[in-house]
């Protein structure tokens, strides 16, 4: 039987400031409720050995794929979210479309309105440049789009159709909210800075108005094998890691979520493959394999074209 300390060790546990380790309150109860799970989710997932599977959706030369800043998932259906006509547009698993959504007017007061706009108020309104769109994620049928001038987050309820914008109480660092994850036990959101990251802040997201930063639950980033900068997306899993994404050029990493540990990292892609935007992560069969996680591609051109590229993994059930 796996003893709990023989696990820890692979994310280089207990350090001297955590002794005695408590398995919970020692990481801020981001632990994975089933002990099973957390501790798979100490194991090595052997990044390396994660193997590009293909395409599973494609947008060329459309509207909505002008400047599109991810992709992400409930299990059920699919969420891609387009800079360039600034709304989000929801696919079935057959790739129909569903049904889209724009920022309500009040919505587009708020971002005007917003103190951390830095943007002469005459020099942009519902055009490509600002404000920016980034990666979002969806938790409990709601949708949080990050957003860049301003900084903050866009709340879509799907359940009753309600729109708000969370301004954060406090911005740590600069060009933060490139992308935003929930984490599925502490219900915290998490961003980081877009160039040089080096932790994942957090914040409450339940305010009605207000992202409230909670420093002492931000999750520091270990130092790993590929510089970690230009960061477009994340993605939490149920085990208890974190997947980050990158681009110029384009890389994956794993981390633990319990304390940064960094479990591998590796470029992604070839030659023709061009911006990295965002990464999620559901089980999905391809062919005849199972691709888990996804990773979201936008090709610079013309018009633009996007691609959400899988990837199968050695343990799925451990990742």
């Amino acid at each position: 039987m796996v003893s709990v300390l023989s696990r820890c060790k692979g994310i280089g546990e207990p350090t001297p400031s955590r002794k005695p380790l408590h398995f919970r309150s020692s990481f801020g109860r981001r632990t994975p409720r089933s002990m099973r799970r957390a501790l798979d989710g100490m194991t090595d997932p052997q990044v390396a050995n994660w193997q590009y599977l293909g395409v599973t959706f494609k947008s060329e030369n459309t509207a909505d794929a002008r400047e599109a800043q991810g992709m992400t998932t409930d299990g059920t259906k699919w969420y891609l979210c387009s800079n360039g006509t600034k709304r989000i547009i929801i696919f079935d698993d057959d790739w129909n479309r569903v049904v889209t959504v724009s920022p309500t007017d009040t919505i587009w007061d708020a971002w005007w309105n917003d103190p951390n706009r830095t943007t002469p108020k005459d020099d942009w309104g519902h055009g490509e440049d600002n404000p920016h769109l980034g990666a979002p994620c969806i938790h409990e049928n709601t949708i949080y789009v990050p957003i860049q001038a301003p900084r903050g987050v866009w709340r879509i309820n799907l359940t009753n159709a309600e729109q708000s914008w969370l301004h954060p109480s406090d911005l740590p660092e600069n060009d933060l909210f490139p992308w935003v994850a929930i984490h599925p036990v502490t219900g915290l959101l998490y961003t980081s800075n877009h160039h040089t990251p080096d932790v994942l802040h957090a914040y409450d997201r339940n305010g009605q108005n207000t992202l409230q930063y909670v420093k002492e639950h931000n999750i520091p980033l270990a130092k790993t094998s590929i510089y970690l900068d230009y960061v477009q997306g994340g993605a939490f899993t149920d085990c208890g890691r974190v997947i980050l994404v990158r681009c110029d050029y384009n890389a994956i990493f794993c981390y633990s979520s319990l304390n940064g540990h960094c479990f591998g990292a590796r470029k992604i892609g070839s030659d023709d493959w061009d911006e990295v935007e965002s990464v999620t992560v559901r089980p999905w069969p391809f062919h005849s394999n199972l691709a888990s996680v996804h990773v979201f591609e936008l090709d610079n051109d013309t018009l633009d074209d996007c691609y959400l590229r899988c990837f199968g993994i050695p343990d799925a059930s451990r990742l």
